[in-house]
């Protein structure tokens, strides 16, 4: 996995680590199966940041899937390979910038 960020000045662009087809990517069925389990709770707990919260599993499973919306929305680079194709061209979609870092 690789995460991908620009480090150009005042610049935020990330985006989520590289995908595989049959390990690291949004539908990973871990997260799937979690997500089913949740689906059906009345409340679940949760610690944000030292802040307890509680949601109803099924406002848990919607935000989930709104962030990993966002995620496969925001992925410039898919692959390690598609990096590899262009990685002594790539620049920021959001400034322009070849300062860029993987994690």
């Amino acid at each position: 996995m690789a995460y991908l960020h620009c480090h150009g000045h005042g610049c935020d662009w990330e985006q989520d680590d590289f995908w595989t087809k049959d390990g690291y990517n949004p539908f990973r069925q871990d997260m799937i199966d979690y997500l089913k389990d949740c689906l059906f709770k009345d409340s679940i707990q949760l610690d944000h940041c030292g802040e307890q919260r509680t949601l109803s599993g099924q406002e848990l499973v919607a935000r989930e899937l709104e962030r990993k919306a966002r995620s496969i929305r925001g992925m410039k680079v898919k692959t390690t390979e598609d990096w590899k194709k262009v990685k002594d061209s790539w620049r920021c979609p959001d400034c322009g910038s070849k300062n860029w870092d993987i994690d």
